[in-house]
């Protein structure tokens, strides 16, 4: 039997799709509409500039731990 947590998270995404058609495109323009509604409740979100900063990090730290892989089994 699988995870009940995940199985929660697929159905509640199946349903979210099923309300706007299996378009992502609705779902986020309905998502945006909502966005002051959902700062105001206390949902916080991320900024373009900190996505691509957070990105370049990651990449950085991946980059780092392959060199270090590569360095341990020389």
């Amino acid at each position: 039997m699988g995870d009940p947590i995940v199985a929660e998270v697929r159905r509640n995404r199946e349903a979210m799709m099923a309300e706007f058609d299996g378009d992502t495109k609705k779902l986020t323009a309905h998502l945006e509409s909502k966005r002051q509604e959902m700062e105001s409740a206390g949902y916080r979100f991320e900024t373009a500039e900190k996505r691509k900063k957070r990105l370049a990090r990651s990449r950085k730290q991946r980059e780092a731990e392959i060199k270090r892989v590569a360095l341990l089994t020389q």
